[in-house]
């Protein structure tokens, strides 16, 4: 019968070659027979390896009991507590409840990579849930120069963030939510220097930066940048807009609002623009413009069944008197056709250019599945290019879609062609 030292080794030799199966048993025996803190280890380390949790939590725990100053269990102490609990918490899961457990970790005091996931973990749910101040308070328990700089990739093989740009990115975003903007220009252009990769990122967080410390003119030209793209984020042209109407050319908001609004087909997104949009129109007075947006912005609020601020309710009412309601918008059908005869008006789309609004229909094309773009083939087989990130959800090869076009260039035909926009399901 072996003793305790020769199933200690035997079981070592087998967890070095990673056959931490193999060596579980092996030294389960040992710590059975003598409660040494190499077997206590060695078993921990395999028990959290093959992902035997139910095991290795409260062994992890007997072992922070018995050895606290023991390195290597406290190490593998603190890996089971992440790997078992931490990293297993649900998306519901409370802020407190993973505020509680990754504090619980940080007190033993881990090392850099261990330290990092905990930070990230609590992050991550405290922006979720809006709660800024915890945001503050975690970032300051890293150091961004001891974090990775590698950019991690996805499963396509792309690189992203790093771990040292996320954490500027929480960084950032804490400052301007608690109004200390001028503490984020202090250094955001070096961030912006040293992660080119998330420059979009990062030059937005300044442009917002400088709007809000009243520096219109430079806020102006970040924006300018960040929108000289061929198809810029509809978000973004919102915040630009906001900018320009802040130095006084309403004019120019609006036509950046209506540019906005006219390149995403995602209403219950756009809803807090159209609000906008329509107190703008008011402002300007126009009141059939303004109503048809807030009328907009109502009508989705209640179809998704959110709150409806009093600022719409009250200014619908003061239109509706000063103007009548006998044409009012009771659907959102109704009222969107309405707002985008408003954008081709400013935006100067001829009926040429953009056709009548769902006067067309066709089949999807969808390909390759790894390309960002498919085509939409009309029954004279007519095909119309389309981004997929602008079809209705869910849909599948085959299905038949309503649309307007728009003229577009096809660079590999060398030609002019159609572009598909405002795409619904039929």
């Amino acid at each position: 019968m072996k003793g305790t030292v020769d199933l200690y080794q035997e079981a070592n030799n087998l967890r070095k070659e990673k056959k931490f199966a193999d060596a579980a048993p092996l030294y389960e025996k040992a710590w059975s027979a003598s409660a040494d803190q190499y077997n206590g280890a060695g078993l921990l380390q395999c028990l959290r390896k093959t992902d035997c949790f139910e095991k290795a939590i409260p062994l992890a725990k007997e072992l922070l009991k018995k050895y606290p100053e023991f390195a290597w269990a406290r190490n593998e102490a603190i890996w089971t507590l992440i790997s078992g609990e931490l990293n297993r918490l649900d998306e519901d899961t409370t802020l407190e409840t993973v505020i509680d457990l990754a504090r619980k970790i940080m007190e033993l005091k881990p090392e850099d990579l261990a330290a990092k996931v905990c930070v990230f973990k609590v992050l991550k749910a405290a922006k979720a849930a809006g709660k800024w101040d915890v945001v503050g308070e975690w970032t300051y328990k890293l150091d961004p120069d001891r974090l990775s700089t590698t950019p991690m990739t996805d499963e396509r093989g792309r690189e992203g963030w790093n771990d040292q740009s996320l954490w500027y990115n929480y960084k950032c975003n804490f400052l301007i939510k608690k109004d200390k903007a001028e503490e984020v220009l202090r250094f955001i252009d070096q961030v912006i220097e040293k992660h080119p990769g998330q420059r979009k990122f990062f030059l937005r967080i300044k442009a917002i930066a400088l709007h809000k410390t009243n520096r219109l003119d430079e806020a102006e030209g970040c924006y300018k940048n960040l929108c000289s793209v061929r198809k810029p984020d509809w978000w973004l042209l919102q915040e630009y807009a906001r900018v320009v109407k802040d130095k006084g050319n309403r004019g120019d908001a609006l036509k950046l609002m209506c540019q906005a609004a006219n390149s995403n087909n995602k209403l219950d997104l756009m809803v807090a623009l159209f609000q906008e949009m329509g107190l703008l129109f008011k402002e300007n007075g126009d009141n059939d413009a303004a109503r048809s947006h807030l009328a907009l912005a109502s009508l989705i609020r209640r179809d998704q069944e959110w709150s409806i601020p009093g600022i719409i309710l009250d200014s619908l009412s003061e239109l509706n008197m000063t103007i009548g309601n006998d044409y009012a918008p009771t659907s959102i059908k109704n009222a969107l056709s309405m707002c985008r005869k408003e954008w081709e008006k400013i935006l100067g789309i001829s009926a040429l250019e953009q056709r009548t609004p769902n006067c067309l229909s066709g089949k999807v094309r969808l390909g390759n599945p790894e390309r960002a773009f498919c085509f939409i083939i009309d029954g004279s087989g007519e095909s119309y290019y389309c981004l997929k990130s602008d079809l209705p959800r869910q849909t599948k090869d085959g299905d038949t879609v309503v649309f307007n076009a728009i003229p577009s260039f096809d660079k590999k035909k060398n030609r002019e062609s159609w572009k598909a926009t405002n795409i619904s399901a039929k």
